[in-house]
């Protein structure tokens, strides 16, 4: 008998929108940084016309790329990631126009750990990843409380102990 999967309805915290923007931000800023040097050194040595074609060709890409993973990417990615926690089963979900879904047997999973860099670390976020046979997979930006309170239930329904270190 096959039982009815119903949608998950967890969310990643909103503050995870502004770890991500403060990243790409940092990144936009480095690659401002090269496309710059990359001009005045093009303008100082006189390199061949097509460089500086290319150069700006690099330019309104970059720009492009730092419109969608400043501005629109963190959104959609808070607004439509969703995962849910069952005895049997993790389900993660992510996507709006190709929609993901992943079932996690609890059964498999090997190890569950929580990961923060300094950009988590800032807004007091941790991303848990949970580990099996073949495949990591990332619950990304919970809030403390609620990160530790997921690892220990996975932890639990995977009857995995905790090791003391």
């Amino acid at each position: 008998m096959i039982r009815e999967i119903r949608e998950p309805l967890q969310r990643i915290e909103s503050e995870y929108v502004r770890a991500i923007r403060l990243k790409e931000c940092i990144w936009s800023a480095v690659s401002i940084v090269i496309l710059v040097t990359s001009f005045v050194l093009y303008d100082l040595y006189n390199w061949y016309t097509w460089i500086l074609v290319v150069l700006w060709i690099i330019a309104a890409i970059d720009f492009i790329y730092m419109i969608w993973s400043i501005g629109i990417a963190p959104v959609l990615l808070q607004r439509y990631w969703r995962y849910e926690l069952g005895k049997e089963f993790i389900q993660l979900q992510k996507g709006r126009l190709v929609r993901t879904n992943q079932l996690i047997p609890m059964a498999k999973v090997q190890y569950v750990s929580l990961e923060q860099g300094p950009f988590l670390r800032q807004y007091g976020l941790f991303n848990i990843e949970i580990g099996t046979m073949g495949s990591l997979h990332v619950i990304p930006g919970l809030k403390e409380e609620e990160a530790i309170a997921v690892r220990t239930k996975i932890l639990e329904f995977a009857q995995i102990r905790e090791v003391e270190s």
